[in-house]
């Protein structure tokens, strides 16, 4: 509280990470020269009214003791690697310095307590449910063991995508389809999602087909061959990778997931992208594994290197495990926690074992 004094004042979380702390970037900053008396690039700008405003919060929050002020910062990070004290203690002088070692163990959080796990049968999970576990292991618990978390609202541009789901999935079980042919099964789909009546039908379909033109072009002269599903074993758990489609052409066979959306910097190097190559690689040595981004109208070869790879392989070993210890940790996160299925069920669970059959 700005003006107000006390007799002693504790600050906690006096770390570098926490104060100043990282910048986050504008999405849009101000071109070069728009903010008069600013040196440098607009990054750079950005950068030190950051840490004026840093430093101001750092003299209020100190200026508020009195008598007596405590600073307080963590050592370490949970994982052990070092957790660096704020830079602006440097500033402050002959300061006492006191190593505090915690008396009291906190019990662990309800998002983090380890949940008791009985599998039956043959533990099996897809590769979109262990990458799904890289993002949020509490996720993970919910949609594939629990089932349970709700269902997110959804919006007619999803709705969209949902209708070009369906007919490229038509397209691949009878093999191909003329434009005209596709057009009809999107004309279906619309009116099973109930899209035939809205208002921008029109701008929906004409995003609709221009996509699925390209799905249709970029498969084009291609013998079709029939979508097994590949399976890679780490200690009797199985990871299961469906290709959408298998081509070939002029003798090469291409393994393709079909994506509706647009490709993102992390989509090929998560744990569900490894274990497609990993699959693809143990089933047909000489294939091109391809992820196919229709909004982009683009097809990307998926190509790991052999350090990747085994990057790859032991992370998805280290998950399984992480499954058969009942870790299913949340991660927190205001962008993405809003938009999940399950975030007013998300927290403790209730004592007992989860026995789950395979």
């Amino acid at each position: 509280s700005k003006g107000l004094e006390f007799p002693v004042v504790h600050v906690v979380g006096v770390n570098h990470d926490s104060i100043p702390g990282a910048i986050r970037p504008s999405k849009c900053p101000p071109p070069s020269g728009m903010v008069a008396g600013g040196e440098g690039s607009p990054d750079e700008i950005a950068r030190a009214a950051h840490n004026e405003e840093q430093e101001c919060l750092f003299y209020v929050a100190m200026s508020r003791a009195r008598d007596r002020l405590a600073f307080y910062g963590a050592t370490a990070k949970s994982n052990g690697t070092s957790r660096p004290l704020s830079k602006f203690l440097d500033r402050m002088g002959a300061v006492s310095r006191r190593s505090v070692t915690p008396s009291t163990t906190l019990p662990p959080a309800p998002d983090v307590a380890h949940i008791p796990v009985v599998f039956s049968g043959t533990p099996r999970f897809t590769s979109d449910a262990v990458a799904l576990y890289e993002s949020c292991g509490r996720r993970f618990l919910y949609t594939h063991l629990l089932q349970v978390g709700g269902r997110r609202r959804v919006s007619a541009f999803m709705l969209m995508h949902e209708a070009i789901r369906e007919v490229y999935r038509a397209v691949i079980s009878q093999g191909t389809a003329s434009p005209d042919q596709c057009d009809m099964l999107l004309e279906q789909a619309f009116i099973t999602h109930g899209l035939h009546e809205h208002g921008y039908v029109e701008d929906y379909r004409a995003m609709a087909s221009t996509m699925l033109n390209y799905f249709l072009e970029s498969r084009a002269g291609t013998l079709v061959e029939a979508a097994a599903a590949l399976r890679i074993t780490f200690d009797k758990y199985e990871v299961e990778v469906r290709p959408d489609e298998v081509l070939v052409r002029d003798g090469v066979r291409t393994l393709r997931r079909v994506k509706t959306g647009h490709a993102t910097s992390q989509g090929s190097k998560d744990v569900g992208a490894a274990a497609f190559v990993l699959a693809a690689r143990d089933a047909f040595p000489d294939a091109v594994v391809e992820l196919v981004y229709l909004a982009d109208a683009t097809a990307k070869p998926l190509r790991l290197s052999d350090r990747e790879l085994s990057n790859r392989h032991i992370k998805l070993g280290t998950i399984l495990r992480d499954i058969r210890a009942g870790t299913f940790r949340a991660e927190a996160s205001d962008m993405t926690c809003p938009n999940c299925p399950a975030l007013f069920v998300c927290g403790a669970i209730p004592p007992g074992d989860l026995v789950k059959i395979f």
